[in-house]
């Protein structure tokens, strides 16, 4: 009797890696090829990945390639990716996409909270940290169709309540708002004695804010030749990017905003004057403001109306429910758009004030208007815009004296970082 010899086999499943079986059970060899398919691609995939922080720059890129981001939003974009990358890879340059296991997940939340530390004083952190999870789970998609991760990796928001939305300023806050020192009409004792330091920005932002219902940075970023007179005869804000480090939201956002009579009788036109006499028509409007890459020319703005916490700032030491975290300088742009509405104002016409302009707007102005459309958005504004408060004490000459009061006397506060 003749005894059966097997033969032992050799099978390359990848390069560097094989399967030796005897050759008895080569009917069951077509299984187990099956059965080692995730360990196959497991083994393409750690030959194959790239470095977590390699790999998180190249997604980055093609976010940035894909989507019309404004110059802010790429900014935001390149800061948030940059924390995001440290925490995920951990800050080791050696380690690939293919190590990330479900057990990243709650070391990436655990580690987030730290890598934004220095946020701890926004009111936005707790909506920091759902942006920093949907980026996450934007990446670790990527990474899943390029075939360098063989699991889902998704972090699911563990948000509680709602995000807070901005209300509009109430009667009784603009009342109050209209009512603290930059629209005081101090004696030139009294002038002297006021401790803040009165630029212009101070007085001008939040009239312009209620009465355009522009962004905040669309404002500070004006410069004077922005005022104009078109060919109707309406003064107008023209909101574009034509300047340097001038920057707009969208194509949508460039329009042209009526100046209405509130603003004539505040004095804006002369101030605009004075300015152009100072600096030029290519000058800022509110030259104390600083450009950065990171804020635009909204840094200091923001600051003073908001603070560096919720209900602080100027809107938080004069609006009752600021606290709440649902005022903030947006909602000059919403009590905006509230009035309007409330006046009847079709919502065509709010949208292209607001900058959410529409082909349609251009239809209407084109075919169905019997005046030209930028006497028609004046009449708009005018109609509209009736707040209920008393505003006839506001005046650019007021506010000058206070400024005069405070010439040669040493700004408080730390100046702004600029960037050439």
């Amino acid at each position: 009797m003749t005894a059966i010899v097997s033969e032992t086999k050799l099978i390359s499943i990848t390069e560097g890696f094989h399967l030796q079986y005897d050759s008895k059970y080569d009917k069951f060899y077509p299984t187990v090829l099956q059965q080692m398919l995730p360990i196959t691609q497991m083994l393409q995939q750690l030959d194959n990945s790239p470095s977590i922080q390699d790999y998180f720059d190249e997604v980055r890129q093609r976010f940035i390639d894909a989507n019309g981001y404004s110059a802010k939003g790429k900014n935001m974009l390149i800061a948030r990716m940059e924390k995001l990358k440290g925490v995920v890879s951990g800050n080791d340059p050696k380690r690939v996409m293919a190590d990330l296991s479900l057990q990243d997940i709650p070391r990436v939340k655990r580690q987030l909270p730290v890598a934004l530390k220095k946020q701890k004083r926004s009111k936005s952190q707790g909506e920091n940290f759902q942006t920093y999870y949907q980026l996450f789970n934007r990446v670790m998609a990527e990474a899943r169709n390029d075939g360098f991760i063989c699991m889902e990796l998704h972090i699911k928001s563990s948000k509680t309540k709602s995000q807070v939305q901005t209300k509009p300023f109430t009667v009784d806050d603009l009342a109050a708002l209209f009512n603290g020192w930059p629209y005081s009409q101090p004696t030139s004792e009294q002038a002297k004695k006021i401790s803040r330091d009165a630029h212009p920005y101070r007085f001008w932002l939040l009239p312009l804010g209620i009465f355009t219902g522009a962004r905040l940075n669309e404002l500070c970023q004006l410069r004077v030749h922005d005022i104009q007179r078109d060919d109707n005869n309406v003064n107008v804000i023209s909101i574009n990017d034509n300047g340097f480090n001038k920057q707009l939201k969208n194509e949508q956002s460039r329009r042209d905003i009526p100046i209405c009579s509130a603003l004539l009788d505040m004095g804006f036109l002369e101030y605009v004057q004075e300015r152009s006499e100072q600096s030029g028509k290519n000058g800022q409007l509110f030259e104390e403001l600083s450009y950065s890459k990171e804020h635009l020319y909204s840094r200091m703005p923001s600051r003073f109306f908001c603070g560096y916490s919720t209900g602080t700032g100027y809107i938080g030491e004069h609006c009752e429910h600021a606290q709440e975290g649902a005022l903030n300088f947006k909602s000059c742009r919403t009590i905006f758009a509230q009035r309007l509405q409330f006046s009847g104002i079709a919502e065509i016409t709010i949208a292209h004030l607001l900058g959410h302009r529409s082909g349609t707007c251009e239809v209407t102005q084109k075919h169905y208007l019997d005046k030209p459309y930028s006497v028609f958005l004046k009449e708009a504004l005018e109609k509209g815009l009736k707040f209920g408060v008393d505003y006839s004490h506001l005046h650019w000459q007021h506010y000058k004296a206070i400024i005069e009061s405070q010439q040669g006397r040493s700004r408080r506060g730390r100046r702004p970082k600029t960037h050439a």
